[in-house]
């Protein structure tokens, strides 16, 4: 019996890591895009955006962990089911509440991982992210740098021209600036001489410039002359056009904007350790919105490692359906299975930060529900040894069906 068991077991490790690898990969392509400019078009270093990439497998593990631990066990128990050899296991003495034995120690396992994901992962993923993010940016700062007689575009709304950088590669001499940052206002600056200051406390840049003009025009101006001048070629009013003279002037640019700002940066309220989701509680009144998401996300903390444990037991009854289905109905049930609850999921949850229903029943009641569905199946399979699902979920509505007829 406990070969048998750790056969079951080895099946399924091998497919959970299977699994886990393929659809964290898959989640990581979207970012891929990401990485690859802030790398190629931001000059960011490789080591700090592979801190970066590293910093978001806490976030990207807790979506792919569930996915994995129903997938697994139901590829597993087709397989086993398909082979006959959980006919095999049966005929030699072995309940099939006794194959469910491996699967509950995998279940327990990434419900734990899930559970130090949730409340110590999450946390670590967003302060390690935003250390980074500022490794980063000083890491944009300390390479930026310009060229002579080349356009650079390294800021939305700016473009870069000189003419000639000294030896020592700090003045440079012969600038033109094209500054379009402020909707409905272009300008354009001249100087005769520049110099690049860059900060070490923060992620900016400044170009202090000497002996210039600066060219501005005002593009809601330039629209209400055409209307009331003729289209004959005349010259534009002196109103939308103005010419400033300095002798030094300094132009601030911040690098944050030229990098951008990520989903995994935004700190959210699933980020919060619990001592601070405590302090999100006691810091909002009762009964608002703030206060019901800080309450739902608390519970959240606890409820989602369950449902690893959960759908571990739910996967093991797909994966022994009849044989009309076989494994691919057995997969694509599970993918019916996940998206149903996790629209229920997103429903309960907006109920709760709404304050129709407490926060507590939004969490709880599909993991209860979800629970309950496995139990049923867990039962049926033991007795049966097949549950015919498409069947079941087909016979309300044919019911239906009759009805009207």
């Amino acid at each position: 019996m406990k070969t048998l068991h750790r056969y079951i077991l080895g099946e399924l490790v091998s497919y959970l890591i299977i699994s886990l690898l393929f659809l964290t990969f898959v989640l990581l392509l979207h970012r891929m895009f990401q990485f690859t400019d802030l790398v190629v078009n931001r000059g960011v270093p490789i080591s700090i955006v592979a801190q970066f990439l590293f910093a978001a497998l806490p976030v990207l593990l807790l979506v792919t962990l569930p996915m994995s631990t129903l997938i697994a066990s139901i590829m597993v128990f087709s397989r086993l089911s398909s082979d006959s050899e959980t006919l095999a296991m049966t005929a030699s003495g072995m309940t099939f509440y006794s194959q469910l034995i491996p699967v509950g120690v995998v279940g327990i396992a990434t419900a734990l991982l899930s559970g130090f994901l949730m409340i110590f992962g999450l946390p670590w993923s967003q302060n390690t992210t935003s250390e980074v993010h500022e490794q980063m940016l000083h890491s944009r700062v300390a390479s930026f740098d310009l060229r002579e007689q080349v356009f650079h575009d390294s800021f939305d709304g700016i473009m870069f021209y000189v003419r000639e950088i000294e030896s020592s590669g700090k003045v440079m001499k012969g600038i033109m600036i094209s500054d379009t940052r402020e909707a409905g206002t272009s300008r354009v600056i001249f100087a005769d001489r520049g110099m690049l200051i860059r900060s070490t406390t923060s992620p900016k840049v400044w170009l202090r410039l000497s002996k210039g003009t600066v060219h501005t025009v005002s593009e809601s101006e330039k629209a209400s002359n055409k209307k009331i001048g003729a289209n004959d070629g005349s010259p534009l009013s002196i109103n939308n056009y103005q010419i400033v003279r300095f002798e030094n002037h300094d132009l601030n640019f911040d690098l944050t904007k030229s990098i951008g700002k990520t989903k995994a940066l935004r700190r959210s309220l699933r980020s919060f350790p619990l001592h601070e989701l405590k302090n999100k509680l006691k810091e909002h009144e009762p009964g608002t919105s703030r206060y019901n998401a800080a309450l739902v996300e608390l519970h959240k903390k606890f409820a989602a490692p369950i449902t690893c444990l959960i759908l571990a037991f739910l996967g093991a009854p797909l994966g022994v359906q009849n044989r009309r289905s076989g494994r691919h109905g057995g997969f694509a049930l599970s993918l019916g299975v996940l998206i149903l609850y996790y629209l229920l999921v997103t429903f309960t949850e907006g109920m709760a930060e709404s304050g129709q229903i407490s926060a507590a029943a939004a969490v709880w009641s599909p993991n209860v529900l979800l629970a309950l569905l496995a139990a049923y199946m867990v039962r049926t399979a033991s007795l049966r040894y097949t549950i015919d699902i498409w069947g079941l979920l087909l016979k309300p509505l044919s019911s239906l069906i009759r009805s009207k007829l």
